[in-house]
């Protein structure tokens, strides 16, 4: 079955299986679409084995990856917070003044929404028994709870490559190969990690609307004052996150280059560990320690955190 145009619903292009059917999404790799692969950090020639979370590419991948909110303009409009820089004039004297900032919580009215987490189906080269490499996704089950991962999943691969086929679950088929994960770059340690990163962290800062620039430096800046161990910047669908990693105090953070999200904190600091977490893991509530909400009190936050007992919750 080929599925070539996005799709409402997958489950019409589900008819030949049985119901809880697995079956994997994918594309026959071809020369025309090494710009494809190139533009998602894949290898080109493909290597099989590599897996990576798509990012901005269109609203199926952003969905993907960042999620979406439903927003419910039917209903009253409730109070929100963003976060702000606040900057004033100190005066000292009748002409001598210091200019002071501080981040401050602005409130705003809007209507109320709910957050859906992102999908974070992950994109992986595979190889068949008769050496054709292909780009999948799956497994999906051929059920009605999965329907909506699929359905999304489908539109991905419409946006990246136009179209894609549903592949049967035989894993036979496939060569067993080594993952390399692709979704994170870890910035060069050197003898100062924090000092390392800040090249690759600038990057990040100036991608980020104008506005908001000053606030996600002044987080940045509070994490790296505590000296990380190693800095690792997301790619793909993870280049909303970078990863601040303290070893010996047992977690790492993963912060966001975004105004209004959360800091997650990990209880397995290790790099090797935390490189092979889906997004989908990342946010589940199993997955991290806690979750550091951007408010104004996000600082102090961060700084009891880093202060914690080792072993306390």
């Amino acid at each position: 079955m080929k599925i070539q145009r996005k799709t409402r619903g997958i489950a019409k292009n589900l008819r030949h299986l049985k119901a809880g059917e697995p079956y994997f999404l994918g594309v026959v790799l071809e020369d025309k679409h090494s710009p494809v692969l190139e533009a998602l950090k894949l290898s080109v020639p493909p290597t099989p084995g590599e897996r990576i979370l798509p990012g901005n590419f269109g609203p199926a991948c952003r969905r993907n990856a960042y999620g979406h909110e439903i927003i419910h303009d039917d209903q009253p409009k409730e109070t929100a917070f963003r976060l702000a820089e606040w900057r004033w004039k100190e005066f000292r004297g009748r002409y001598d003044f210091e200019e002071k900032s501080k981040i401050v919580d602005v409130p705003y009215l809007r209507y109320p929404r709910t957050a859906i987490a992102p999908y974070a189906a992950e994109l992986e080269i595979k190889q068949s028994t008769d050496g054709q490499l292909l780009v999948v996704a799956g497994p999906f089950r051929n059920e009605e709870d999965s329907h909506e991962l699929g359905t999304n999943s489908a539109n991905v691969f419409v946006e990246l490559f136009g179209g894609c086929l549903v592949l049967n679950d035989k894993l036979s088929m496939w060569n067993k190969t080594p993952l390399r994960q692709l979704n994170w770059e870890l910035l060069p340690p050197g003898q100062n990690p924090w000092e390392s990163a800040q090249k690759g962290l600038q990057k990040i800062i100036e991608r980020s609307p104008l506005g908001n620039q000053p606030v996600i430096q002044a987080r940045f800046s509070a994490v790296g004052t505590h000296e990380p161990e190693y800095v690792a910047i997301g790619q793909g669908g993870f280049t909303d996150y970078v990863v601040f990693g303290f070893p010996s105090k047992g977690f790492c953070i993963l912060e966001s280059n975004s105004t209004n999200n959360a800091t997650y904190v990990l209880n397995d600091s290790s790099w090797e560990a935390v490189s092979r977490l889906s997004k989908a893991e990342i946010l589940n509530s199993k997955a991290h320690k806690a979750r550091l909400i951007h408010r104004s009190n996000w600082f102090k936050s961060l700084n009891e955190l880093i202060h914690q007992k080792p072993g306390k919750k």
